[in-house]
């Protein structure tokens, strides 16, 4: 599936008609902002791999996040999936196969069909569970210039130190200043990656600690349900986001009357990534002083598919 190429300026915030999107990067749209990583700015975001060192974002399957937040998955067990090998019939030879396996579990991606827009009643674009579906992005493939907002990092050096269990709001005030202090700019077709510091303290949890966490519906920091936040974030021109916690969004869910995930991935079109492995690409980041960095990501292809496993990867 190609990019789209707008034959006009892509409009403000202010100027979509109900905060929607629809229609701007065409009618029959499913790409949303991933239209923005055109094919000039992924050659160019290709100068970013300055040392070679790739990090991987991608958690365990088997052992992260399990059981899954919010009773995402619809089942009652607290196992992880079941991974079987196959010896074959001959001797040094395997297959193997999942069962139960959830898309959404461990790091991961939200499709457009995971919220829709609360005002239409449809998927972003105005589309139904018939017309969309995350193969459409695993067609086209994900790659660009992606930048690190380390607010975690931000907020503990400007003494508000984020507490990774409870539900701290970022504001927009945030982003900008965590992006003034690490001196990068958020341009058009930038994947933005929110760290928060929710996985450095999941991290330190035994196995016990955490097939419990889930149980107690814990709250976690993320981005404040403002419209001025998504105005921000479309203003900005951001291919997608992601972030080390567990919904993006600050959790319990603010209602403004909807949430976050229906501004974004219900009218506005924009990605949304949770539970990504940030911290060692936040240190390597910090110690060269460069929060910028060639991105890719390969998206499940599922004939309408709701989510992904993230399959991401960071080059510096």
């Amino acid at each position: 599936m190609m990019n789209l190429v707008l034959n006009r300026p892509r409009p403000l915030y202010r100027d979509l008609p109900g905060g929607s999107a629809q229609g701007v990067f065409g009618p029959d749209d499913q790409l949303g902002c991933l239209n923005l990583l055109t094919p000039e700015r992924v050659a160019a975001s290709g100068a970013l791999i300055r040392i070679g060192e790739v990090f991987s974002l991608n958690a365990s399957l088997m052992n992260y996040n399990v059981p899954n937040f919010f009773s995402r998955s619809g089942k009652s067990e607290r196992d992880a999936p079941r991974h079987t090998v196959i010896v074959t019939s001959t001797k040094m030879r395997r297959d193997d196969y999942l069962d139960g396996f959830y898309p959404q579990t461990s790091s991961q991606w939200d499709h457009f069909r995971h919220c829709g827009d609360p005002d239409t009643e449809t998927f972003y674009n105005g589309h139904t569970d018939e017309t969309c579906g995350i193969d459409a992005w695993a067609e086209r493939g994900i790659a660009g210039r992606g930048v690190l907002l380390d607010v975690a990092r931000w907020a503990a050096k400007a003494g508000r130190p984020i507490d990774w269990l409870s539900a701290r709001e970022i504001t927009v005030a945030d982003l900008e200043n965590t992006a003034a202090a690490q001196k990068v700019a958020i341009t058009e077709g930038t994947v933005v990656l929110m760290r928060v510091g929710w996985q450095e303290g999941y991290s330190k949890l035994t196995q016990e600690e955490r097939v419990e966490l889930p149980l107690s519906n814990p709250p976690c920091p993320g981005l404040e349900h403002t419209k001025e936040m998504a105005e921000r974030l479309w203003d900005w021109g951001i291919a997608a986001i992601g972030s080390d916690n567990p919904a993006l969004e600050v959790y319990p869910m603010r209602h403004y009357p909807s949430i976050l995930h229906d501004d974004l991935l219900g009218k506005l079109g924009i990605p949304i990534g949770e539970f990504w492995l940030l911290d060692a690409l936040a240190a390597a980041c910090e110690a060269q002083g460069r929060y910028e960095f060639f991105f890719t990501s390969a998206p499940l292809n599922i004939p309408g598919g709701v989510g992904s496993t993230a399959n991401a990867l960071a080059i510096l």
